[in-house]
């Protein structure tokens, strides 16, 4: 694959007329050397790299409680600050939106339509900026504020021969050789961006580093498969178990913490045949080494900074933007083809057994609003700003917070403070390691899938089959079921919520849309609402292609 690197240097023509010119300049380099050996960032303003995985679950990675190999992040983490209780929409288009608006996605649109976004808001600075990887929103990214663009217009695309809508910018790409997986695509071209940063060293830069992985179609190489196949046959009851017991010994959750029911739509790990069991850890695998091979990515960009000077001032936000994928509506279809998890031109999905392992120890998952579908663990690293490394802050957070934190950092206070129609905080104060606390609610809607979160309840409703009502305070994994008990609270949350709704969304009412009659999602409530999951079992004929050793 041809390297395409991202270079907006201006060139500065220098004339000196005398020794005593070259003298001063020689000596201001000289003292802007010495500052930065001191550990002084070099630019006041710092670089702003957003890394969104997608569809990645809660306790995926190994500094949340998951087994898959992935030290980068973890470093990351140990470096940084994790935020366990960070809160995005559900679903990529409108998580999406929200994120780089700093609005509700009802405001902003589906597809991010309305209003500034946050590289067109940072341009504005004096920042570079970059977006490779996914897209998956209105428009093209060169017409809304990135100064250079590398990756695919739409939500997702084969990892190993690209698709129709890739574009360099706003040419079209189709150099997808025998060794291109887009995984590593989008991690050297970060590499590349931060290295042509380093070379002018004028601007700051904002990246926007949105993967596709681990993002249907679960695919990647024979050789990454094999290193986790077969570790996954102990199911996905045990694997749960495994990480919420690490998440309780690093602090992710309390010892004491209650923990919700199995799902009534999921069958046990036991009831399952062999054959069953073969396909269901080969999925598993695929998912595992996609993780890793990003964790890999992320290391090297890692690395890469430090290497060019840049690492100190860099601000780093890791975090996903939804919960994990619990459907698999293409199995039949691939297996009759032949096509097996992993292979090239299938495109399987991680279905709901793995997705319930995923998102440990929460509920449900993407696309729904309870805390499986919506809550993320972020890791922000900074090392010229962030107090208080390998600490773990548990308050609520949300992606809108993010537009204003930049914005502050970025010098910007004046459109903070201006720009009502912000619907987040600036995070600033959490990452100098002061108190801060959410002074207003938390907006969810996707389908029929809906809440209105508070500092101290949650108010939620799956498959439109009614309102859910939790005391977050005492029961934060959303077990407990208080609609009955409180319906005073119920009503008016409730009613705070069709506010929210009526005034975001310009509509007089809310008719929701059913995921029951959907073609890409399913009913997926965990106590008798959801769709009952039946894995797929592994053909006789399919068996030898990945056979456990």
């Amino acid at each position: 694959m041809k390297k395409y690197y991202y270079h907006n240097c201006s060139q500065i023509k220098m004339i000196y007329k005398n020794i005593a010119q070259i003298f001063i300049c020689l000596t201001f380099i000289f003292c802007l050397s010495q500052g930065n050996a001191q550990g002084k960032p070099e630019n006041k303003q710092p670089n702003i790299i957003f890394i969104m995985a997608d569809d990645l679950g809660y306790s995926d990675i190994g500094c949340y409680g998951g087994e898959i190999s992935t030290p980068s992040l973890d470093k990351m983490a140990e470096e940084g600050v994790r935020f366990p209780n960070t809160f995005n929409a559900g679903m990529c288009v409108i998580s999406r939106s929200a994120l780089l608006t700093g609005t509700w996605w009802p405001r902003a649109g589906y597809g991010a339509q309305n209003g500034e976004n946050i590289a067109q808001k940072l341009k504005k600075e004096g920042y570079r900026t970059g977006l490779i990887g996914k897209w998956h929103l209105d428009g093209k990214p060169n017409d809304k504020g990135f100064d250079y663009f590398f990756g695919f217009l739409g939500g997702f695309s084969s990892y190993t021969r690209g698709g129709k809508d890739y574009r360099v910018n706003n040419t079209k790409f189709n150099d997808f050789g025998d060794d291109f997986y887009s995984t590593d695509a989008f991690s050297e071209q970060a590499i590349q961006f931060v290295k042509s940063s380093s070379q002018t060293n004028k601007h700051p830069f904002f990246l926007y580093l949105s993967y596709q992985s681990p993002h249907n179609p679960l695919q990647a190489s024979k050789e990454d498969i094999m290193k986790y196949r077969g570790s996954y046959l102990k199911g996905w009851q045990s694997i749960r178990e495994r990480r919420i017991k690490k998440q309780k010994q690093i602090g992710i959750i309390n010892d004491d913490v209650l923990l919700p029911d199995y799902p009534m739509n999921l069958p046990e790990w036991d009831s399952l045949t062999e054959a069953q069991k073969d396909l269901e850890d080969l999925r598993m695998s695929v998912y595992a080494a996609m993780v890793e091979r990003m964790d890999t990515g992320i290391g090297k960009l890692l690395k890469t900074l430090k290497t060019t000077g840049q690492d100190q001032n860099t601000l780093i936000v890791f975090l996903s933007d939804n919960g994990t994928d619990s459907f698999s509506v293409m199995d039949s279809v691939l297996l009759k083809r032949g096509l097996l998890p992993g292979d090239e031109g299938s495109n399987y999905q991680l279905g709901t057994g793995w997705a319930y392992a995923s998102v440990s120890p929460l509920r449900l998952y993407k696309i729904s609003q309870h805390s499986g579908g919506v809550r993320t663990g972020a890791i922000v690293r900074w090392p010229a700003g962030v107090a208080n490394s390998n600490s773990i802050r548990k308050e609520n957070l949300n992606l809108v917070d993010f537009m204003p934190t930049f914005l502050e950092l970025a010098q910007s206070s004046k459109h903070v403070v201006t720009n009502q129609n912000l619907a987040g905080q600036s995070l600033v104060p959490l990452l100098k390691g002061e108190t801060w606390q959410r002074q207003s609610p938390m907006y969810f809607q996707f389908m029929d899938n809906r809440a209105i979160r508070t500092n101290k309840w949650s108010l939620i409703e799956v498959d439109g089959n009614g309102w859910e009502l939790y005391n977050v305070e005492k029961d934060p994994l959303e077990t407990q079921d208080l609609s009955d008990k409180y319906k005073s609270r119920l009503a008016h949350l409730e009613a705070k919520w069709l506010d929210w709704w009526k005034t975001e969304s310009g509509n007089e009412s809310y008719q929701a849309e059913s995921t029951s009659t959907s073609p890409h999602y399913k009913a997926q409530g965990d106590r008798g609402s959801g769709e009952p999951y039946i894995p797929s079992a592994m053909p006789d004929r399919l068996k030898g292609k990945y056979a456990i050793n």
